[in-house]
């Protein structure tokens, strides 16, 4: 609850949190967490994988970061080698294009190939930039 000592407090809205007793404004809750329920002491962390705006109200809010995939207030996964996310939010990795490649996990782009070798679509390794013919 927030207020002035000797007056009437009132809930801390969701979203926002009070962890002490005493006159005193509610705190929003920080990046990576959120608070669904009203007269709150603390927020929630996001699931693993997943960050979410200051002040969020809803687990929803945490959505997957860049280079990882799943549905908004769940856990993500990496993208796999051979893949791509370049945004946050909910959705999956795309395949790297053809002519590029990615070698590790949870990447935001691919790499291209050196000049003169191309690759297949979805390729995880620079070995796989073949000479053209």
């Amino acid at each position: 609850f927030e207020g002035s000592d000797g007056a009437a407090c009132s809930g801390c809205a969701a979203g926002s949190f009070k962890a002490v007793n005493g006159s005193g404004t509610c705190s929003h809750c920080a990046v990576g967490t959120y608070q669904n329920v009203t007269e709150a002491s603390a927020c929630l962390g996001c699931p693993s994988n997943t960050n979410s705006l200051m002040g969020s109200d809803e687990l929803t809010d945490c959505i997957c970061n860049i280079g990882f995939e799943g549905s908004d207030g769940a856990a993500c996964s990496g993208c796999a080698a051979g893949s791509f996310k370049a945004v946050n939010g909910s959705g999956t990795c795309s395949h790297c294009a053809v002519g590029t490649y990615q070698n590790v996990t949870e990447a935001s782009a691919c790499l291209g190939c050196p000049s003169n070798t191309n690759s297949l679509m979805g390729s995880d390794e620079l070995t796989d930039c073949i000479c053209n013919i």
